[in-house]
């Protein structure tokens, strides 16, 4: 068994497709992504995902039907977007979210608050699209008159969102920058199959 390129210390166990060499496990695991570029066909990086998205423990949503339908939208938005930017990370998401977040509790408070931007331009771009689509969504309204969705179900989606993807990037160890972001595209690959299934 050959010795590991990267450390030149333990064996050589695992395969590395990034370095078309053998490395140590603990030289793949510390290192991945961060300073090996995995390939995205790595047995390895995605076994470790799948570890990673079985440790975080979700909790169920209580979410209204309306609810429902906003956050499968809030989703849907973003995956979109990620077609146009799929290096988009997860912390500039959770950053876009919170002040999302922060401009809605203000608003339940009827307070004044300006715009926030995002330190990303990308950040500021999905913001943007997001506010807008949101702002469609504030305008309906149901035949009595009043708004379909009050500023309540926007808090608790994009409050409900926020958490999600802190839990998981909290548990992210060297996983690469948008693990969650990945997930959201499987959920919504996952919805949009259930409903031609349906038809």
């Amino acid at each position: 068994m050959s010795i590991c390129v990267i450390c030149g210390k333990r064996k050589g166990k695992r395969k590395c497709l990034a370095l078309s060499a053998f490395i140590c496990t603990e030289c793949c695991g510390t290192k991945r992504i961060k300073e090996i570029n995995c390939t995205q066909d790595c047995i390895y990086l995605k076994e470790a995902q799948i570890y990673t998205i079985e440790r975080v423990e979700e909790k169920p949503a209580d979410f209204t039907r309306l609810q429902w339908d906003l956050f499968l939208f809030l989703e849907e938005l973003v995956y979109k977007f990620l077609s146009e930017f799929p290096s988009f990370t997860d912390e500039e998401f959770l950053e876009v979210l919170n002040l999302i977040e922060r401009e809605y509790q203000t608003r339940k408070k009827n307070l004044y608050l300006p715009n926030l931007y995002p330190k990303s331009s990308r950040g500021t771009k999905l913001k943007s699209i997001l506010q807008e689509e949101l702002a469609k969504l504030e305008k309906r309204e149901n035949e009595f008159g009043l708004p379909i969705f009050t500023v309540d179900d926007f808090l608790k989606v994009i409050s409900f969102e926020r958490e999600r993807i802190e839990k998981y990037m909290k548990e992210n160890r060297n996983l690469g920058n948008n693990l969650f972001l990945q997930i959201l595209k499987g959920e919504v690959e996952f919805m949009a199959m259930q409903n031609t299934k349906r038809r």
